[in-house]
């Protein structure tokens, strides 16, 4: 009866061995899954014009903070409220230098003054751009587009369109290009990620999924 006991115990042995292993990578898997506590989670602040865009986000791992601008973005960046910010254009000069990634590229539309116009109402307009006639007619589905050299002798005469490389704010303000229902035309931004320190592979994750 001994060595029965003996044959049962070191059966069992093995099978209780089993079952706590099956337990702990239970327990693992149970501590892995836990979402994320608000703290946690990577803080953007985006401003309208790129809000519709984060909502591919993972709600479990990034917080969105809406922003009624850029500038109020670049105020939670500085002190130390969000994690990275996301805008839809270049900074001003008054603005700090930030490291950024771009997203998704767009063109910078300009104007003498800061103006406020609809797509449907740019055929109003003369426009004037430094860069490739054709494909602007064919995105912006306009014809009034002359090829110019120096875009900013021509802000007394219309509309310009440049590259965000070549925005000067000191020279020219911005010309808020909007849809009918009073959303941004995409092409007039250029999405970019604004990193407080240098870019990081936080931030590099969040470009490409919204690529």
């Amino acid at each position: 009866m001994i060595v029965k006991s003996k044959q049962k115990i070191l059966l069992a042995f093995p099978l209780a061995i089993f079952i706590l292993f099956l337990s702990a990578c239970s327990n693992t898997n149970n501590v892995l899954k836990q979402p994320l506590s608000e703290a946690e989670k990577i803080k953007i602040a985006t401003c309208p014009t790129c809000f519709a865009m984060t909502q591919k986000l993972d709600s479990e791992k990034y917080q969105l903070i809406p922003t009624t601008s850029t500038a109020q973005s670049i105020a939670l960046l500085q002190s130390g409220q969000v994690d990275l910010i996301l805008a839809g254009r270049t900074l001003k000069p008054e603005e700090p230098i930030l490291d950024s990634l771009i997203i998704k590229e767009g063109y910078s539309f300009l104007a003498k003054e800061e103006i406020i116009i609809y797509s449907s109402d740019l055929a109003n307009y003369q426009i004037y751009t430094d860069l490739d006639v054709a494909s602007l007619k064919t995105s912006l589905e306009i014809e009034n587009i002359e090829p110019v050299d120096d875009v900013y002798q021509y802000l007394n005469q219309g509309i310009i369109i440049t590259s965000w490389e070549n925005t000067d704010y000191h020279r020219a303000n911005l010309a808020h290009i909007l849809e009918n229902n009073g959303k941004r035309v995409n092409l007039s931004r250029r999405p970019t990620v604004y990193c407080a320190q240098a870019c990081d592979q936080k931030a590099q994750d969040i470009a490409t999924l919204l690529k």
